[in-house]
């Protein structure tokens, strides 16, 4: 049996990014954080938030646990 996409809100997500909820909806707005609307609300499935999560850093410096 297929589960399907999940979702999240934007309040729950910028608990897990430690930013604050406008900050995700700037995300969605500019399209970095992809979202569907259902009824009145905005979700972004939890693979999208994966992938965003994942992106290599853009100014090129590593995470303190990488590997040269």
């Amino acid at each position: 049996m297929s589960t399907g996409p999940r979702y999240m809100r934007a309040p729950a997500i910028a608990q897990i990014l430690d930013v604050s909820e406008r900050t995700v909806r700037r995300l969605i707005a500019s399209g970095e954080l992809p979202s569907v609307k259902f009824g009145g609300a905005r979700l972004v499935a939890i693979e999208d938030l994966e992938r965003l999560l994942n992106r290599p850093d853009p100014s090129g410096e590593k995470d303190e646990g990488d590997e040269d």
